[in-house]
């Protein structure tokens, strides 16, 4: 039984695609504490956490970003589009980022 598991995961791993692609350009957050974070060319597709928290994010990458409520890209989200900056309301942070398409972001989507 274990070389029959040792099997499959093997499989997936060859069946996964090794890399995501690069959002080109880079995205800013910044924390309730007024630390900067700066993101060059990150990855589309890819749930991402932000360190600390997100209460402001500027996005100047190629795609579209979605921020999340956890770190998991779970719960609901912000879109924030290409060139756009987004303010977090008062007592509100986001903990996870998302770039790529619509149905990426709203398929990785949990309520």
């Amino acid at each position: 039984m274990p070389a029959l598991a040792a099997g499959f995961a093997l499989a997936l791993l060859v069946a996964v695609p090794g890399s995501a692609q690069a959002a080109d350009g880079s995205y800013t957050y910044f924390t309730a504490a007024g630390q900067p974070f700066r993101v060059d060319e990150p990855s589309s597709g890819t749930c991402l956490p932000l360190v600390g928290g997100a209460v402001r994010f500027s996005n100047d990458t190629t795609d579209t970003a979605f921020l999340y409520a956890d770190s998991s890209c779970g719960g609901g989200w912000a879109l924030v589009g290409v060139g756009a900056t987004w303010d977090a309301p008062t007592g509100v942070q986001a903990f996870g980022v998302r770039l790529g398409s619509t149905a990426q972001a709203v398929k990785g989507a949990r309520s």
